[in-house]
């Protein structure tokens, strides 16, 4: 790589006010990196800083940071997104960046391995092939620091393999590998071992000769997770007997003094997950199975409470599971005698809530909660134990009921008998009560199907509701509380529903438990119940929850108010999760306390736009507002003035202060709040003074403020499109299509906003840049055509047809202006490129739309009379038929349709019932807000569906047709006939 220390020098200060403490130097040095990024080469001085030991460690950090997330956004390529990054630097890349991976500390070495990844994922074999062959001839006999960031490389590149997809193209990169990479493995794992035993009580040697032999068995599972290659099958006796030794090893040397595993934790944690793949896989080949199932059964009743063995007993806890639940080893667990065994000696102590997880409760109870909820990478022994108990009621389901229920009942008797200083076995039997009880279930809807041994309605009358009736009851053991609320959760859909309508109000109330765990789990769990479907009808519907509505909110509220600092009110979404909820389940009965809950979301809104710190956070606060707004204006249209009063001040500083993270939502808000104007005469001073900003090119820099824009602007040609129009702000808009529709990455943006110009701006003002709009995209066609946009354009040609389709306005406007640019052009643009596009359209309008549009030009005098085009009526027809007949083809969602003249529309209700932020569309660049829904604008709302339409338009000139259909295939040519006579 060339040296450039000027750059390297403006780099390292830009990085190093990245991490300032200060927003406006940290936004300047972002938007310097963001505005130099493109430069060719610019990705040489950055690895050059990150290896660059003279330069300070933490902008080292940031530099490799930086360079992770460059690889991440340009690096993989495609037909829909432009390549910014040259062959040269690619290469460059890739020389060195092997070298770097082995000599950079552990801590940047996790951020460059990311990108190796990413990398790897897009180029090797075919355009990185010397990557294996770099690894190998690099791996030393003597130096295992060299060795360690060799296998760290490896193990990154091959553990993509644990969750991919099986493929002929995956199977051939694995071989590719093993061709190249086995015999070196082999060799170094046999060494490594060697070494380990020559170092006994060595433990400066053994730390790093561990760690060696973590990273092998890393890349052991990953080199046989797809399927069991015939070298590891040939070399199973000599892995597997090394792999057992180490299961048992043991060197006080080698030992670490904390409670976070060391390298012997890992190794042994990494060998359970190895035999636990092969126990579920490879399990005829497996000859090893029962020493091994003897070994881990050994090791887990012996093994020590200490935190930092949690992920050895978890993994060793998983393997037993797998083989309880294979039913050719059901000897192994059939007699009472060993369920009790079992139950005793490996289930019951990983049962009890730990040491650490009491002192998390008490020192960071939004860490507990999360680690809770969401759970963490190594896994808990509860949740292992809880899957053993899962496994062995698949094979002995009375059995392990009676005996878990011993020890149920026991924990219930000592805490009936002494509450105060036996509440940790209330808290093991309810948490053993679940896992018995518990046969099936999933996230959106708690246990689906439950053990019929267990009654869990009496259970939640005599045993659980006792700690939800009284907010102050439990001091001594706010765990039983939450306890209480997470079986609720989790017996959301088992439990009749009078119970669930006693525990809403219950739950409502501990919102303002002092507890900041507890008021978060019933946050959480109100969040749960109010989303709760029975036979396809919300449980709580509006008018139940209304009652409750201003108390729930006005305990969060109350909670979100005694934070100190915006990181602090932003840390618990799981808060502002249940705001976001209770609105849309209150809907348009949230009236009567809106303008409370708006002053307090508006608020919150401007302290967080200081320093925006947590994503989700955020996003539900936004979903909030707009659910808000949405049902406000709804109930009372009247309502927008105060949403506009009170947000447009926060709205300007946030514009004012660039704060990037929100622009996207507040675009999105402003197009919602704007739609609420339709049919008050045109655009309100305010929007229309803010046009001018919109359309600065600076805005349209950030990828993630695109979607929300032109959906903004698709709200201004709605509501106002005949005024724009009419005031000459017709071409800088024009001006951002032609931006957007240069760009692969951009385009479908570019023709949602042309949509949007061509059903909104009259006819006349139109006919004025068809011309130049369509040779923008017929230059793209025939320059940088791709399957997204030809499919777009297909669709975009189709609802300029469909304009004024009673005296084909449309039609004849396009037929114009395509003869404008060349005579016949039309023809040979849909001979050679439409009509093999036509059936790729996608989404129902868009399909309808497709349907309608050719139909019509079909079937107009324009095409029937020209003898360039009337040839084409049968392919034209052929392509439709064949579009309308593939059922396969998905539909995309339409959230929401909007005509001609329609405001912009919303999320349907019943989306809103179950809506699930997290499934619909979140993510750091660009988060859609789900509660808005999506314009969905329709050239023909006058036709129901594609078919029908297809139908209505033919019929008339059926005989005028009849030749061409019956020259169609016969399957074409009957769908048509069908099509005709039945609709």
């Amino acid at each position: 790589m060339s040296s450039n220390p000027t750059s390297q020098e403006a780099l390292a200060s830009s990085l190093q006010q990245t991490l300032s403490p200060n927003a406006h130097e940290r936004k300047q040095a972002e938007q310097f990196l963001d505005s130099i990024e493109q430069t060719p080469h610019f990705v040489v001085p950055i690895l050059q800083l990150v290896n660059n030991q003279a330069t300070n460690e933490n902008i080292r950090f940031a530099a490799a940071l930086y360079f992770k997330n460059f690889v991440k956004r340009r690096w993989p390529q495609n037909e829909d997104t432009e390549d910014t990054l040259s062959v040269e630097d690619r290469k460059a890349v890739k020389s060195e960046i092997v070298s770097l991976m082995i000599t950079v500390p552990k801590r940047l070495q996790l951020q460059i391995g990311e990108a190796v990844s990413i990398i790897a994922e897009n180029d090797f074999p075919e355009e990185w092939p010397e990557l294996i062959s770099t690894l190998v001839s690099k791996l030393s006999a003597t130096d295992y620091h060299i060795n360690n960031g060799i296998l760290q490389t490896a193990h990154t590149v091959f553990r993509e393999w644990r969750s991919a997809f099986r493929s002929d193209r995956l199977y051939s990169k694995i071989n590719y590998v093993l061709s190249q990479f086995t015999d070196a493995y082999l060799q170094v794992f046999v060494t490594t071992d060697r070494l380990i035993g020559e170092h006994a009580g060595n433990g400066a040697a053994l730390k790093v000769l561990l760690h060696s032999l973590m990273l092998l068995c890393q890349i052991y599972y990953d080199l046989n997770c797809q399927d069991l290659p015939p070298f590891f099958e040939d070399n199973m006796g000599q892995f597997m007997q090394t792999f057992h030794k180490y299961l048992v090893y043991s060197d006080p040397a080698a030992e670490s003094d904390d409670d976070i595993p060391g390298d012997v934790e890992e190794v042994k944690a990494s060998i359970c997950e190895i035999i636990d793949l092969y126990a579920q896989r490879y399990e005829e080949d497996f000859k090893q199975l029962p020493q091994f199932v003897e070994t881990v059964w050994s090791m887990l009743t012996t093994v020590s409470p200490s935190p930092k063995y949690d992920i050895v007993v978890s993994r060793g806890m998983s393997f037993l599971c797998t083989v309880v639940r294979n039913p050719r080893h059901r000897g192994l667990f059939a007699t009472s005698e060993s369920l009790q065994l079992i139950c005793e000696r490996i289930i019951i102590p990983n049962t009890a809530l730990p040491t650490n997880d009491e002192e998390l409760f008490e020192d960071d109870p939004l860490q507990f909660v999360r680690r809770d909820v969401e759970g963490s990478e190594a896994g808990s022994r509860r949740e292992a134990a809880a899957s053993l108990i899962s496994g062995l009621l698949d094979q002995f389901a009375t059995e392990t009921t009676q005996v878990m229920s011993q020890y149920i009942q026991k924990g219930l008797a000592q805490y009936a008998a002494n509450p105060v200083a036996n509440w940790r076995d209330k808290d093991v039997a309810l948490f053993l009560v679940t896992s018995v009880a518990v046969v099936a279930s999933v996230g959106s809807l708690g246990a689906t199907r439950v053990n019929s041994l267990v009654d869990t309605t009496d259970l939640f009358r005599t045993q659980v509701v006792q700690h939800l009736q009284n907010v102050e009851s439990d001091a001594s053991a706010p765990i039983l509380k939450v306890d209480a609320i997470k079986y609720v959760i989790t017996f959301r859909s088992q439990l009749p529903h009078e119970l669930l309508a006693q525990a809403l109000p219950l739950l409502s109330a501990h919102l303002a438990h002092p507890d900041t765990v507890v008021a978060t789990y019933a946050a959480i769990a109100i969040e749960r119940l109010l989303v709760l479907k029975r036979d396809g009808l919300l449980l709580f519907a509006p008018a139940k929850v209304e009652p409750l509505a201003q108390t729930m909110l006005g305990h969060i509220f109350g909670i979100l108010d005694r934070a100190d600092s915006p990181q602090r009110l932003a840390e618990n979404d799981y808060l502002m999760k249940a705001v976001m909820r209770i609105i849309l389940a209150t809907r348009t009965n949230i009236l009567p306390v809106a303008p409370a809950t708006l002053a307090k979301l508006a608020s919150i809104l401007a302290e967080v736009a200081k320093n925006p710190s947590n994503p989700r956070f955020s996003h539900f606060m936004f979903e909030a507002i707009a659910a808000l707004a949405r049902f406000s204006c709804a109930a009372e249209r009247s309502a927008i003035d105060q949403f506009e009063a009170t947000l447009f001040p926060i709205f300007q500083s946030i514009l004012q202060e660039d704060v990037l993270e929100f622009m996207p939502y507040l675009f999105q808000i402003l197009a919602q709040l704007l739609s609420v104007h339709q049919g008050t005469g045109g655009l309100p001073d305010a929007y229309a003074s803010l046009l001018a900003p919109l359309l600065q090119p600076s805005l349209w820099v950030s990828q993630g403020n695109i979607p929300a824009l032109v959906r903004l602007l698709q709200s201004y040609l709605q509501i106002g499109g005949a005024q724009l129009a009419a005031g000459g702000q017709l071409q800088p808009i024009l001006g951002v299509f032609q931006r957007l529709i240069a760009s692969r990455t951009n385009d479908q943006h570019g023709f949602a906003l042309l949509l949007a110009i061509t059903q909104f701006v009259p006819v006349d003002t139109l006919k004025q840049y068809m011309k130049p709009v369509l040779t923008l995209c017929l230059t793209r066609l025939q320059t940088s055509r791709t399957k997204k946009f030809t499919r777009d354009f297909v669709h975009f040609v189709a609802a300029v047809m469909c304009i004024g389709s009673q005296d084909g306005t449309g039609i004849n406007m396009l037929f114009d202006v395509m003869d404008a640019i060349q005579p016949g052009l039309l023809a040979t643009l849909l001979g050679n490129v439409l009509l093999e596009a036509l059936p790729l359209v996608i989404g129902r309008v868009e399909r309808k739309t497709t349907v309608v549009g050719f139909s019509l030009m079909v079937v107009s005098s324009r095409f029937q009379a020209t003898p360039a085009y009337a040839p084409l009526t049968g392919p034209v027809l052929k392509q439709l038929a064949t579009m309308l007949m593939d059922t396969t083809v998905k539909d995309a969602k339409s959230d929401a349709v909007t005509s001609a003249t329609s405001a912009s529309a919303v999320a349907s209700d019943e989306d809103l019932d179950s809506l699930e932020v997290e499934a619909s569309g979140y993510q750091a660049a660009y988060a859609k807000l789900a509660t808005l829904g999506e314009i969905k604008i329709d050239p023909c709302p006058q036709v129901t569906n594609a078919a029908v339409g297809m139908a209505q338009i033919l019929r008339p000139v059926q005989a005028l047709l009849a030749g061409a259909i019956q020259q169609l295939p016969s399957d074409q040519a009957q769908f048509i006939m069908s099509t005709l006579s039945s609709h």
